[in-house]
C-alpha cells in the first residue's frame, strides 16, 4: 500500500514542478522582455529563487527554456545572464523575421479556411477598438494589453501556417523583436497610423494575394526596426560622446594640474 501511495505521489510532484517552472518561465519572460531585468544583468539561482518564490529546480528548468528562446544567454561556468542588446541583433532579428514570416503568411493564405479568416478579422477589430477608446490620437494605450493584442493579430496572420516549427520560431522572433521595443520605449507612431498599417497587414492577407501580403508583412516589419535602430544608434553616439567628454574633461584637469605644479 505504501509503495502505491509513493508511486502516485511522485507523478504529482512531477506535475507541481512542472507547472512551478511554467510559471517561473513566464514570469522571466515578462520581466526580461518588459525590461524590468535589465540588458547584459546577471539572473543568480538564489536572487530569482526570492524574487519570485519559485525554487531551484523549476527555475533553472525555466531559464533553460528561455535558453532555448533565446532569451536568456547561458555562458560557460558563468551561469545565466539577459541578453545585452545591439544594433546588429536587431539587424538579425528583423531579417530573420522578414524571412520567415513572410513564408509563414504565404503558406497561411494557402492553408486558410474561413474561421483563420474570421480570427484575422477578429483580432484586427479587438487592436483597432483599443486605440479608438483613446481620445488623443496620440495617447498610447495600456501597454499589456496593447502587446496583448498585438501579439494575438501577428499570430493570427500565420495561424494557418500547416508548419508548427515554423509558427513556433516566428513567435520566439516577435517576442525578442517586441524586447526591444519595450526597452527603447519608441513610440512615435499615432493611432490613426497604427491602425493604418496593420488594416494594410489585414486586407492583404485577406485578398488572398501572396505577393501583396508579402510585401505589406515585410514593410511592416521593417519599419518598426527602422526607428528602433535609429533610436539604438543615437543611444549609442550618445554615449560615446559622454565618454569623449568626460575623457576630455580628465585630461584637461590633468594638465591644468600639472602646470600648477610647474609654475
Amino acid at each position: 500500500m505504501a509503495a502505491q501511495l509513493n508511486s502516485a505521489a511522485k507523478p504529482a510532484a512531477m506535475e507541481g514542478d512542472a507547472t512551478a517552472s511554467e510559471l517561473a518561465m513566464r514570469l522571466l519572460r515578462r520581466d526580461i522582455v518588459s525590461g524590468a531585468l535589465k540588458p547584459d544583468s546577471k539572473l543568480k539561482l538564489r536572487v530569482l529563487k526570492e524574487r519570485y518564490g519559485i525554487g531551484a529546480s523549476p527555475m533553472r528548468e525555466a531559464l533553460a527554456q528561455l535558453t532555448a528562446q533565446g532569451l536568456v544567454h547561458q555562458l560557460s561556468q558563468k551561469g545565466f545572464r539577459v541578453p545585452p542588446i545591439s544594433a546588429a541583433h536587431l539587424t538579425d532579428l528583423t531579417r530573420s523575421r522578414q524571412l520567415v514570416e513572410v513564408e509563414a503568411v504565404k503558406l497561411a493564405i494557402e492553408h486558410g479556411d474561413a474561421a483563420w479568416e474570421a480570427e484575422v478579422v477578429a483580432s484586427f477589430h479587438l487592436l483597432e477598438r483599443l486605440f479608438h477608446r483613446l481620445r488623443d490620437a496620440t495617447a498610447r494605450p495600456d501597454e499589456h494589453e496593447f502587446e496583448s493584442r498585438h501579439q494575438r493579430f501577428h499570430r493570427a496572420l500565420i495561424a494557418a501556417c500547416p508548419l508548427r516549427s515554423v509558427r513556433e520560431f516566428c513567435d520566439q522572433l516577435y517576442v525578442q523583436a517586441t524586447r526591444y521595443r519595450l526597452l527603447l520605449r519608441r513610440f512615435s507612431f499615432t493611432r490613426d497610423v497604427v491602425i493604418a498599417e496593420h488594416g494594410i497587414l489585414m486586407n492583404a492577407v485577406l485578398s488572398r494575394n501572396k505577393l501583396k501580403a508579402a510585401k505589406a508583412l515585410h514593410a511592416h516589419i521593417g519599419i518598426t526596426a527602422d526607428v528602433l535602430l535609429a533610436e539604438l544608434n543615437a543611444r549609442a553616439a550618445g554615449k560615446a560622446g559622454k565618454k569623449l567628454s568626460a575623457n576630455v574633461n580628465a585630461q584637461t584637469g590633468s594638465q591644468s594640474k600639472h602646470g600648477r605644479k610647474s609654475r
